[in-house]
């Protein structure tokens, strides 16, 4: 199993993609744990995540949030702006599993 994990500003617009990414795994009949929360409490549920995908609003912070999940062996991207403001759940769900298989 794949487990992605969604951070933005308070995990409510993240938690919206990650419904919505959930519907297109299941479509796909993919087996992987999709959650989302808020900046603050990526590192709490770090454990056992092999993508990170922040809002694009949190850019500013991405390097810092970078350094901090390395260690973990997570591979982590900023969300697509434009995917991220269509709630576009598919693309986002596609961003998450290239940065998978790179």
């Amino acid at each position: 199993m794949k487990n992605i994990l969604l951070a933005c500003g308070a995990g409510a617009s993240s938690g919206f993609i990650a419904q919505k990414m959930r519907k297109a795994a299941q479509k796909q009949g993919l087996d992987i744990s999709i959650k989302a929360v808020s900046d603050t409490e990526i590192m709490e549920n770090i454990e056992d995540v092999g993508v990170l995908l922040i809002g694009p609003h949190l850019k500013h912070k991405f390097e810092e949030i970078l350094n901090e999940v390395e260690p973990y062996g997570v591979k982590a991207s900023i969300i697509d702006r434009k995917y991220y403001a269509t709630l576009d759940g598919e693309s986002v769900l596609k961003q998450a599993l290239e940065l998978v298989n790179e």
